[in-house]
This record gives C-alpha cells, sequence and structure tokens, in this order.
C-alpha cells in the first residue's frame, strides 16, 4: 500500500513540470507614436464600435443589423466559436482521470430439483494518465489560443460585413443619385432640342444642329438603363448579405442631408490597432497556439506514466458476503518511444520553426494595418480637397450651359457650344456624386481600418 502511495505522490510532484516556451505576448513592430498622415477626419472622440451612426441613417442602420442577425457567414462564424469552446472542454478533460464500473449476475439450477445458485459480481476501475511533462496543459493552452482566435475571426467577419453593407448601401445611394442626374439632363437637353428645332424650322440654324442635339439626347438616354441596372445589382447585393432574397429589401432614398454628411472618425494612436483591429488580435492568438505547440511536441520526446487502479467484489446468493471478497489493485506503468526518435525531435524542430512563422505572420500584419490606415487618411486628404472643387465645377458648368443656350436662342452662337457646356456640366454632376461616394467609401473603409465595427474584450 505504502509503494502506491509514493508512486502516486512521485508522480503528482512530477506532473508540474511543463517543456516549452511560455507565451508572453506577441512583439510588435516598432509604430510610430503619431500617424503619418493625421489629417482630418482625425477626431479625439468617437465609438468606432458602431461608426455607421455617424451618418445618422437609420436607414443604413437597420440594414447592418439584418445582416448582423441572419448573414450566414456570421451564423458560420458562431458555430466555429462553438466548436473551438468544445474542443477547449474536451483538452481539460483530459487532465482528470476516466473510471468505469461494471456490475453482472447469473442463475442456474435444475427443474428436477427446483433449487437455483446465483452469483453476482460488480467492480470500479480508474485509471489516470498524469500530465508529467505538460503536453496536456500546452493542449489546452493551444486550445485556449484558438479559441480566442475563433473569436478574433468572428469580430473580423462582424466588421468586413458591416463595411461590406455600408459600401453597397452607398453605392446604391450613388447609383440612384446619378440616375436622377441623367434624367434631369434628359429633360434639359429634350428642352434645348425644341429650341433648335424651332431655330432649324425658322431657317435659322441648319439641320446639323438637330442632329446634333438628338445625338446628345440618345447618348444620355444610353446611360440610363447602367444606372437601373446598377441599382438592381446593389440590391441583389445587400440582399446576399442580410440573408435573404431581393424582394425582401426596399430602400428609400434619404435626404441629401443624410448621405452627404462628413463624419468624423477617432483615429487613436497606431498603437491602438493592437487592441482594436481583430486581425492583429487573430495573429497574435495563432503566435500563442504555435508557441505551445512546442511544448507538445517536446513532451512527446519522454515517457508517457500511467496509473490504473480498480477493486471488485462477487458473492453468491449471500449478499452479505459480497463485500468481504472485495480486492483492489494499484498499477503504473510508462511507455517510451524508442525507433522514431528522429521523428519526434524533427516535430519539435518544425513546431519551432511554424512558430517563428507566426510571429512573422504577425508583423506582417500589423505592418499591413498600419499602412492601411495611412493609405485610408491620405485618400481621405486627397478627396476633402477635392470635394469643393468638384462642387464650384458642378455650379459653374451649369452657369456656362445656362449662358450658352441663352447666346444660342440669340443666334450668336452655333449649337456646338451648346452640346460641349450641356456634356461639361453632366460630366461635372457625375464627378461630383464620384466624390461624394468616394468620401463615404473611404470613410467606412477608415473605420475599419481602424478596428471599428466590433467589441472588443480582454
Amino acid at each position: 500500500m505504502k509503494q502506491a502511495f509514493y508512486l502516486l505522490l512521485s508522480t503528482l510532484v512530477l506532473s508540474s513540470c511543463k517543456f516549452g516556451p511560455d507565451f508572453h505576448g506577441a512583439t510588435s513592430p516598432e509604430l510610430p507614436a503619431t500617424w503619418v498622415n493625421d489629417l482630418p477626419p482625425a477626431s479625439g472622440e468617437g465609438d468606432l464600435r458602431t461608426w455607421w451612426l455617424g451618418f445618422r441613417d437609420p436607414q443604413l442602420t437597420g440594414l447592418i443589423d439584418r445582416a448582423f442577425a441572419g448573414n450566414p457567414d456570421m451564423v458560420t462564424a458562431a458555430l466555429a466559436m462553438q466548436r473551438a469552446e468544445v474542443e477547449l472542454r474536451n483538452s481539460k478533460a483530459k487532465l482528470y482521470p476516466t473510471g468505469a464500473i461494471s456490475t453482472g449476475g447469473g442463475n442456474s439450477g435444475s427443474f428436477e430439483t427446483s433449487t437455483s445458485h446465483g452469483r453476482w459480481n460488480g467492480g470500479l476501475s480508474a485509471s489516470w494518465t498524469p500530465d508529467i511533462w505538460g503536453s496536456t496543459r500546452r493542449e489546452i493552452e493551444a486550445a485556449f489560443a484558438s479559441l480566442g482566435s475563433a473569436r478574433a475571426s468572428a469580430a473580423a467577419t462582424r466588421t468586413a460585413l458591416a463595411a461590406s453593407v455600408a459600401s453597397v448601401y452607398f453605392e446604391w445611394i450613388s447609383a440612384k443619385e446619378s440616375l436622377r442626374i441623367a434624367r434631369e439632363q434628359l429633360t434639359y437637353q429634350e428642352e434645348t432640342y425644341k429650341v433648335v428645332s424651332q431655330r432649324v424650322q425658322a431657317g435659322f440654324q441648319s439641320s446639323l444642329d438637330l442632329a446634333e442635339a438628338k445625338i446628345s439626347i440618345l447618348n444620355t438616354r444610353a446611360q440610363i438603363p447602367t444606372y437601373e441596372a446598377n441599382i438592381k445589382t446593389c440590391l441583389n447585393t445587400l440582399a446576399i448579405y442580410l440573408g435573404t432574397t431581393a424582394d425582401q429589401v426596399q430602400l428609400t432614398l434619404p435626404s441629401p442631408g443624410t448621405y452627404n454628411r462628413i463624419m468624423r472618425v477617432p483615429t487613436g494612436l497606431p498603437a491602438d490597432l493592437l487592441r482594436r483591429r481583430p486581425d492583429i488580435i487573430r495573429a497574435e492568438f495563432q503566435l500563442h497556439e504555435a508557441t505551445a505547440a512546442i511544448g507538445m511536441r517536446v513532451a512527446a520526446l519522454f515517457p508517457s506514466i500511467s496509473l490504473t487502479g480498480s477493486t471488485s467484489a462477487s458473492s453468491g446468493t449471500d449478499f452479505a458476503r459480497f463485500f468481504s471478497s472485495a480486492g483492489w489493485s494499484l498499477s503504473g506503468s510508462a511507455s517510451q518511444s524508442i525507433f522514431n526518435r528522429t521523428q519526434l525531435r524533427s516535430n519539435v524542430q518544425l513546431a519551432r520553426l511554424a512558430q517563428q512563422e507566426a510571429a512573422q505572420s504577425y508583423r506582417k500584419v500589423v505592418l499591413a494595418a498600419f499602412a492601411e490606415v495611412e493609405e485610408c487618411l491620405i485618400t481621405y486628404a486627397r478627396l476633402a480637397n477635392q470635394l469643393p472643387l468638384y462642387e464650384q465645377s458642378a455650379r459653374a458648368s451649369k452657369e456656362a450651359a445656362e449662358i450658352s443656350l441663352f447666346i444660342y436662342r440669340q443666334g450668336n452662337s452655333n449649337y456646338l457650344n451648346v452640346a460641349a457646356a450641356e456634356r461639361s456640366w453632366l460630366n461635372a454632376e457625375l464627378n461630383l456624386i464620384a466624390t461624394r461616394q468616394q468620401i463615404r467609401m473611404t470613410l467606412a473603409r477608415l473605420s475599419t481600418a481602424l478596428g471599428g465595427g466590433w467589441t472588443s474584450s480582454p
């Protein structure tokens, strides 16, 4: 009995060992104290978790909420987290003994004498493979990191989904605006055509002017089906993101003051990305998992020890003697691989190489995230400088078109000048719409690049 006790005690003491390096966090590349292009819309206040609220568009908010609830990728991400949680519980269960219970009995007798003889037996058994070298604890550590990675992947899916829904919604707005401008231009060109037709009939202008006016109308009409198709395509894409069909997506164009709003985004500091961006957090968990795998491979080089204990009892029809005949046993065993030592050492080397690759992947993700934010800031600065110029150009082009038509009515100009002014006006309006669209898209991309769109947790 004392030998069994000493065996158990020594096993418990040895189980405090744990091979392999401990993970103390990823080493991030050196980042500057502030953004190199710290331009508007930088702001010290704001909440990036729900950055789309800055547009103050209830319709956009409703679309994103519907996508969070019904998108298949979000459901898949939730299932991946559940699977990681189950795997973590399975890894923890390996720390504890396993047991079994058995019972049985039988009875036999003679039909002639009507006598019977019964025999009953029962037993308990338990086995335990103590985590002497820390392999199971490293496995638990890796499973925990895998769970963290799954959660970060779900967060990345959420941020990407919010940005995708917002981007398609903005494209829908841009298509609706472009369609409106095209129809307004078509109406203006048709009125111009009437003026040209009157002057041709009066003999003041040649029929060439009438043909040129007709060409302008046809060119504008040819653009309208493209915008109409873009609107339908956006609705169909939104339906996919929402996990539904296009007939279930009904949108109303909000007021220009809503979708042309220029909101301010809290850029924070470059170091904030390490805590806010889910792809960086996922890369760190993957590095943690790769680090824990080293300890698992090192532990495989050492013997595996297991303990087995059992007790059993049996009796006949006299149950009073059932426990008096009980017995017990306790045994231990150790196994060690002999012929595949080279392979086991190679596994350790492969684990260390995988850990180094994961460290470089983490570094790459951090640098790419930093560059993405800087690129968005540069793009926004360019667009912010262009926007007032395009607004002035649109107003000036409209005024030029109206003056050109007035001069044409007076017979002091030819129609080519009118047609050129109308084309310039149309292009200026479309450029203005495109610039405002790019600003909305850049703000959405910047908010996502800064790690917005999800609630981070330790």
